[in-house]
């Protein structure tokens, strides 16, 4: 376990994953959240901020006010394993339970259920909102290339990686093994980080292109 590899991860920006016609409902409530609310919430999971109960949306639906009821929509998630509103990640049950095995920390995974345009009908499938707040320091910034500030004058504001960058391109310290096994560094954006145990399991189950992993090193 000493020397288990770490991995990167960009799930959250996999433009892929983001074709699900739906809408989130505002928490505690079974109205369509309103854009302009949504994205300090979305901000906050984005940058392993946490969410709260008041933050944290109560539900997805299908918004098409002329077809109440589509019967393609169950078929069309069930074809899904994971995807992506905005930011916030939905797996299907099958991915929880075997996630819901490893260390969550701070996080955790939250039944999210989807509803028809009359938000009364759930659509018969479960998926759940992946959360994890946990902060690691993770990559060793002066030795991996091509890591810069993302304002030069202005370094504490955090950095970024390249996006063509291979996994084996960052280097990252040992320590952050220790602890969560889903975490962000929170002086690295656009960027989150698993353990070798649940990168393992999601290859396993087919999903390392959706997840975008990528095998760090260590110097």
């Amino acid at each position: 376990m000493k020397d288990a590899s770490i991995w990167s991860m960009r799930v959250m920006g996999n433009t892929s994953l983001s074709d699900v016609p739906l809408q989130p409902l505002a928490p505690g409530s079974k109205e369509v959240w309103d854009g302009m609310e949504v994205l300090p919430a979305d901000a906050q999971y984005y940058h392993g901020k946490g969410l709260t109960d008041a933050t944290r949306l109560s539900g997805l639906a299908y918004t098409n006010p002329s077809v109440q009821h589509a019967d393609w929509l169950e078929d069309m998630l069930r074809a899904r394993p994971v995807f992506v509103w905005s930011s916030f990640v939905f797996l299907e049950k099958k991915v929880c339970d075997a996630l819901s095995a490893f260390d969550l920390g701070d996080g955790r995974l939250t039944r999210t259920p989807i509803f028809q345009s009359d938000r009364k009908t759930e659509v018969d499938c479960d998926f759940y909102l992946l959360e994890f707040s946990n902060a690691k320091d993770t990559v060793d910034r002066d030795n991996t290339d091509r890591c810069r500030p993302l304002y030069k004058a202005r370094p504490e504001a955090g950095y970024r990686l390249s996006n063509d960058m291979t996994g084996r391109d960052i280097f990252v310290h040992r320590s952050a093994q220790e602890g969560a096994d889903f975490w962000f560094d929170p002086m690295i954006r656009h960027l989150q980080f698993v353990s070798d145990g649940v990168a393992h399991t999601l290859i396993a189950m087919g999903l390392r292109d959706k997840f975008r992993l990528k095998q760090c090193k260590f110097l």
